[in-house]
C-alpha cells in the first residue's frame, strides 16, 4: 500500500492523530476499498466487522468520526460448503468499531472450510479460511517482573504435535467490558520454533488510543482473558506480517504495510478460522 492510498480501517491501527502531517504533499485521490476483519471459531458464531478505508490527510480525526466509515448495510454471508447463511448487522459496544455482522444459525467446526463474501454498493470481497483442531495448552500463568513490582507478564505452555504442521496465534483482552480480543504483540507462532512443548510470552496488545506509553507487560489489578488459538497458514501469515510491522515501524501503514499478506480478495483485511483455548486471569490476585 502506497502513501497516496487510503488508510485501512482495522481496529489495530495506531491512532490517526499520530500520523505525520502531509500539508506540503500532494495526495492523489483513489477509490475507497472495503476493509474486513472477521473470524469464526470452533463452537462459536462468526463475527465480521466491515468498514471502508479512510482518506489520508494531515488533519487529526476524533474517534467518533471513525464511525462514519462503518459499512452498515453490507450483504455478508458465510458458507461451509453445504450451507450458506447471511449475517445480520447490529451495534455492539463490546467491539471497535461498535458494529458487527453475526448470526446464530452457524457455529464453527474444526476440520471445515468457510467462505466469506461481502458486498456493498460496487465493492465485493471474498475470503476463505479453515478451522484446525484446538491447541493443547498445558499451562497459563502470571509472573511478576524482576525490575518492577507493578508489572507482570503472562506466559503459556503449548504442547505441539510434531507429526502435524501447526500455526498458533496468541490473543489477549484487557478489561471486563470488551468482547473483542486483540493479537498479542509478537504472538504469531510457527511450530518450526517448537520442539514438542514450548512456552511463550502472551504480551499485551498495542491498543488503539492507548493513553500511556506502550509496555508488553500487564498491571496489577488488570482483568485479562488469554486466548491461544490454532489457525491455518493464511491466517498465520497475515498475523505474522502484522506483528512484524508493529515491531519494525513506528506506524503500521507508513512502515512496510505493503508486505502484509491479506487473505481477503478484492479488499483489505483478514478472515480467520481458529480453534481456541481461553483462560481468565486477574493480575496480582
Amino acid at each position: 500500500m502506497k502513501k497516496e492510498d487510503f488508510l485501512g480501517f482495522l481496529p489495530f491501527l495506531f491512532p490517526l492523530w499520530l500520523l505525520p502531517a502531509c500539508d506540503d504533499e500532494v495526495i492523489t485521490p483513489v477509490e475507497p476499498q472495503m476493509v474486513v476483519e472477521g473470524w469464526i471459531e470452533d463452537g462459536e458464531f462468526p463475527v465480521v466487522i466491515v468498514t471502508s478505508t479512510i482518506p489520508l490527510s494531515g488533519e487529526s480525526m476524533p474517534m467518533d468520526s471513525l464511525r462514519n466509515y462503518i459499512l452498515r448495510w453490507a450483504t455478508v454471508s458465510v458458507s461451509n460448503g453445504g450451507e450458506k447463511v447471511f449475517l445480520t448487522g447490529k451495534y455492539d459496544e463490546g467491539y471497535f468499531p461498535p458494529y458487527v455482522y453475526t448470526t446464530t444459525r452457524m457455529r464453527g467446526e474444526s476440520g471445515k472450510n468457510y467462505t466469506l463474501e461481502v458486498e456493498y454498493r460496487n465493492m465485493k470481497v471474498r475470503a476463505e479460511t479453515s478451522i484446525p483442531e484446538r491447541p493443547e495448552v498445558k499451562r497459563v500463568w502470571v509472573e511478576k517482573s524482576n525490575t518492577n513490582d507493578t508489572l507482570f507478564s503472562i506466559k503459556a505452555t503449548i504442547v505441539d504435535n510434531p507429526a502435524q504442521k501447526n500455526y498458533y496465534q496468541l490473543f489477549s483482552r484487557v478489561g471486563s467490558r470488551k468482547r473483542q480480543f486483540q493479537a498479542a504483540y509478537m504472538g504469531s507462532i510457527d511450530d518450526d520454533e517448537m520442539e514438542g512443548t514450548a512456552s511463550f510470552d502472551v504480551r499485551r496488545p498495542r491498543e488503539m488510543a492507548l493513553k500511556r506509553k506502550y509496555t508488553p507487560y500487564y498491571f496489577s489489578g488488570d482483568s485479562v482473558a488469554v486466548k491461544i488459538s490454532q489457525v491455518d497458514e493464511k491466517s498465520y501469515l497475515f498475523w505474522n506480517d502484522y506483528t512484524k510491522n508493529l515491531n519494525t515501524g513506528g506506524n503500521l501503514f507508513f512502515a512496510t504495510s505493503d508486505n502484509i499478506r491479506y487473505n481477503v480478495q478484492g479488499g483489505i483485511g483478514s478472515w480467520c478460522g481458529m480453534a481456541s483455548h481461553t483462560e481468565y486471569l486477574v493480575i496480582g490476585k
